[in-house]
């Protein structure tokens, strides 16, 4: 899906639907975005967990919009563990894909990690995700997202403390580092709350499909 926010400051194509299984639509929409609706192409993003051969068909389109990686893991089992689908594409081969990426568009990619206290958030994580980024010849941006909680989920949001941590492990090895903030938590309307919500309870008086 893409997902706009309000006066279109920035746009960003990710959630249910995974952009890079659908890149002749995602790069139809780009187009559509830059070309009639005026948007930089800093301020597009596209969002993927990763999947096999498609970041380097990517690369080929020349985009200037920013790519986005949910890393979420610095190594292979941890990674297994939280994304089932790195097992068909190793975290080493999405890696290399990232680099050569890089050296086809000369643009950094953005490596997007969650942090859940006790599951990834520790000091060892952070350096192992320092070791990982600079074993590959690419310029990269980490971007840390504290977990949002949801009902149900055993994850839970890691404190203020091991964020700043974690990012000050980073910052250290000279990584580029910023943290997402969060907004909607007191409303169960952080990314996933709702949807997870209204699947339990339902919605009263809902309208009536057109």
């Amino acid at each position: 899906c893409c997902c706009c926010c309000c006066c279109c400051l920035s746009t960003v194509f990710m959630g249910m639907g995974e952009p890079l299984l659908n890149i002749p639509g995602v790069t139809a929409a780009v187009s559509i975005l830059q070309q009639q609706l005026g948007i930089s192409g800093r301020s597009i993003t596209i969002s993927t967990v990763g999947v096999p051969n498609a970041i380097l068909k990517l690369a080929q389109h020349q985009l200037t919009c920013t790519l986005a990686v949910s890393i979420h893991a610095p190594n292979q089992e941890l990674r297994e563990q939280l994304i089932p689908s790195a097992r068909v594409y190793p975290v080493t081969a999405l890696m290399s894909d990232c680099s050569a990426y890089f050296r086809t568009t000369k643009r950094r990619v953005t490596f997007e990690y969650t942090l859940m206290a006790g599951t990834n958030d520790k000091p060892e994580h952070a350096e192992g995700l320092v070791d990982l980024l600079q074993r590959y010849k690419l310029m990269s941006h980490v971007n840390l997202i504290p977990w949002n909680p949801v009902d149900e989920s055993d994850y839970r949001r890691p404190s203020r403390n091991s964020v700043v941590a974690f990012q000050k492990v980073l910052e250290a090895a000279g990584l580029p580092v910023s943290v997402r903030s969060t907004r909607g938590l007191e409303a169960a309307a952080a990314c996933g709350q709702l949807r997870n919500r209204f699947q339990k309870q339902g919605v009263e008086n809902p309208l009536p499909l057109l």
